[in-house]
């Protein structure tokens, strides 16, 4: 990585930081935003940019990009296709080209190419779902990294309905990974494209050289035209489907959903031609998803699924943390369940990856194994201290998050005071470090001494994107940022009275309350925080008692409180802040609608109002009722109430969809359009008999539901499967 040799530029309102590396279309650098978030910012060369028709194909792919989410891509959230440099950002991801790593190391070996024909089968499905295709998937835009592989530069994509901006006889894309419409017919190349190139990667990753690799780009595509690639020395688990994806008619190539099927490992031997006609047919269902279909005919599609007993568990992201890296191969998986016995009742679980982290009554924190059904790696139990609290709401441990290898879990500690109230006195929280691969305590240290009435206040908070711990002193009035793989304090900035912090990945932002009489209005001052510097990036003041309810890139929501802070956390709009332009718009809650408020400091504060979803926001209530803010009408779009079935927690986001836990077991979703319900999963026996509460959402764990119970958790069983759960968020 070569520095800037002259001052710091900036690019829009991003600072350029270092050169990460360049070609034909223009230079990729790292770049920093206000708020202190790491970017690879690509800047277009002026002589491309002058160029009507290639401007009009960047302005293209940056419209394009914005519609795709998937784990599996690296999003796009900035750009400015008009600029003089037309630039475009998005988040910095380390890694390497799947190029580089096949050219310096050599071909991958089988659990590799596995978890690569899935991740970029995943990659495709989203990105035509989105109505885009890519047109350039080759070695050089498949990035390797911690988050597993991930599909980059939409560079030549243009949306599936758009009109073409390809002239007469000119060819976009690489010739050795190209399908063969796209050289006599390059307009018209569909999805069916993006199938055959990922043909040709599977074989180089496979083999270190394309199947239609020659001396020149026309040799290629004459290869690719006419000739059958020679795949004798492919892997034979690759053989049938690589066959598949290079046939030289589009129509007959599989879908990307087809290849995901082919390459999930099958829960049992399915030898039948029963079986086999059940596959195709789900298959066709899957095909379905994304459209609007008639009511009858997905009707149709469930009760076939429900007939032949056979369920359909979600396949979208996993969480973003990664223990262990790499992702194992489940051909002996089984419907598991895995009890903590003795160790009290189950708190709460989170997934990061391929592991789930639970955390119990008295104090333990488990590691649960999904790849090998279920087994648990290793217990945590909490150590002997006199004064630790483990029983909510007063008590508690929760799992803050996984960073360089490293499980950060905080424990609450409190005294007994008998004279004269019998009251608990909160004492100061303990912080641990554990080996996430032993679970054995690296290191540990009291948290700060903090009493507030601060909603949303935590003591510390973890940010994995930049391995950096954030403590909060309130009586020092100072937030401090920790390197958590050397424990160096980076910085250290003063905190103002009824400040708070609010560490995201996508930014530090501290929130500042100003109570003022009754008769003068109330304000809150919101300040971004540069995370490699802790300076001040900017600083906006705005009208209200606003707390912390979530971040999105570009986005800050704000849930705005009634002024009796003591006896009423009644919220009564909704705020979302620009946090490039600071403008504000607010959403008036109705009246006595109340908001789920954590009930300890280790609770994260992600989990106290509701979930964002690109111009929504859903907030969920003591009740279990949600309500869809949409953000952009600047209206109140849904109202649901929860019925007879009431969700114990927050919601989790799934596409289109939200998937609630509630207290017998059952996982229900409901749409995110209309607030209906689409479809529920069975209660348990064993909880219809013993209701548990509990904070844990439902988890998605490679493509499949986990929920925690009182004592264990289980993945859910999903039958009938539900009508649209592999969609990514």
């Amino acid at each position: 990585m070569t520095l800037l040799k002259d001052d710091p530029t900036w690019v829009g309102t991003y600072r350029l930081e270092s050169r990460l590396g360049s070609g034909g279309m223009g230079v990729v650098y790292r770049a920093c935003s206000a708020s202190g978030q790491v970017l690879a910012l690509k800047v277009i060369r002026r002589q491309w940019a002058a160029n009507p028709e290639f401007r009009a194909r960047f302005e293209l792919e940056v419209a394009a990009a914005r519609m795709v989410h998937s784990k599996h891509t690296v999003p796009i959230t900035d750009a400015d296709p008009h600029a003089p440099d037309p630039w475009m950002a998005s988040p910095y991801v380390p890694g390497e080209s799947l190029a580089v790593r096949v050219e310096e190391r050599g071909p991958l070996d089988e659990p590799e190419l596995r978890a690569l024909a899935r991740a970029l089968a995943g990659a495709l499905r989203d990105v035509h779902r989105a109505g885009v295709v890519h047109r350039d998937l080759k070695p050089g835009n498949v990035l390797l990294s911690e988050r597993g592989p991930l599909i980059i530069d939409f560079g030549v994509s243009r949306a599936v309905d758009g009109r073409p901006l390809t002239a007469a006889g000119q060819i976009v894309g690489t010739p050795a990974f190209m399908a063969p419409e796209q050289f006599t017919t390059p307009s018209e190349a569909g999805p069916a494209a993006d199938v055959f190139s990922l043909g040709c990667v599977l074989v180089f990753a496979a083999t270190g050289r394309s199947p239609f690799e020659a001396g020149s780009p026309y040799a290629s595509a004459h290869l690719s035209m006419h000739e059958e690639p020679d795949l004798s020395t492919l892997p034979e688990f690759l053989h049938d489907l690589v066959t598949a994806c290079l046939r030289k008619l589009p129509a007959e190539r599989p879908t990307p959903e087809e290849l995901l099927l082919t390459l999930t490992p099958s829960e049992a031997p399915r030898k039948s031609a029963r079986s086999t006609a059940l596959r195709r047919f789900r298959a066709l269902a899957v095909r379905w998803l994304g459209r609007r279909v008639p009511a009858w005919l997905m009707a149709l599609t469930v009760l076939a699924s429900v007939a032949t007993g056979i369920g359909t568990m979600a396949a979208w992201p996993p969480s973003p943390a990664t223990v262990p890296a790499t992702r194992h191969t489940q051909t002996d998986w089984h419907p598991w369940e895995t009890r903590l016995a003795g160790n009290g009742d189950i708190q709460r679980c989170s997934a990061y990856d391929e592991v789930i982290y639970c955390t119990t009554g008295n104090g333990s924190v488990a590691r649960i194994n999904t790849y090998n059904n279920g087994r648990i790696a290793w217990t945590s139990d909490a150590p002997a201290d006199q004064y630790a609290n483990f029983t909510p709401p007063n008590g508690g441990t929760a799992v803050l998050g996984i960073s360089h290898g490293m499980v950060f879990i905080v424990r609450d500690r409190a005294r007994h005071d008998p004279e004269p109230d019998d009251a608990w006195v909160t004492l100061p929280s303990r912080l641990y470090a554990l080996d996430a691969g032993t679970g054995k305590t690296l290191w540990t240290r009291l948290l700060p001494d903090n009493t507030t009435d601060i909603p949303g206040f935590q003591a510390a908070q973890l940010v994995r994107e930049t391995n950096t711990l954030y403590l909060t002193d309130l009586a020092r009035r100072e937030i401090r940022a920790i390197n958590v793989a050397t424990r160096e304090t980076r910085w250290k900035r003063p905190l103002a009275p009824r400040e708070i912090l609010a560490a995201t990945p996508d930014g530090l932002y501290a929130i500042r309350t100003s109570l003022k009489r009754a008769q003068q209005p109330n304000k809150s001052v919101i300040t971004a925080v540069e995370a490699s510097t802790g300076r001040t990036a900017w600083s906006t003041t705005k009208a209200g008692i606003l707390d912390f309810a979530a971040s999105a890139p570009g986005a800050l929501y704000l849930s705005e409180r009634n002024k009796d802070l003591a006896n009423d956390v009644r919220n009564i709009a909704l705020v979302r802040l620009d946090t490039r332009t600071r403008t504000d718009l607010r959403v008036h809650i109705p009246g006595g609608f109340e908001i789920r408020l954590a009930p300890n400091t280790t609770q994260s504060i992600k989990d106290h109002y509701g979930v964002p979803d690109r111009n929504f926001f859903y907030i969920v209530a003591y009740s279990g009722d949600t309500i869809a803010v949409d953000t952009k009408s600047k209206r109140i779009r849904w109202h649901r109430t929860p019925g007879t079935i009431v969700p114990t927690g927050m919601p989790t986001l799934v596409g289109t969809q939200l998937l609630y836990p509630t207290r017998f077991g059952e996982v229900f979703a409901v749409d995110t359009h209309t607030g209906d319900q689409l479809w529920q999963t069975h209660p348990r026996t064993a909880s219809v008999k013993r209701p548990w509460t509990s904070s844990s959402p439902v988890m998605i764990v490679n493509g499949r539901l986990y929920v925690a119970s009182r004592n264990s958790v289980f993945v859910v069983d999903a039958s009938p499967s539900p009508p649209a759960l592999d969609q990514q968020t």
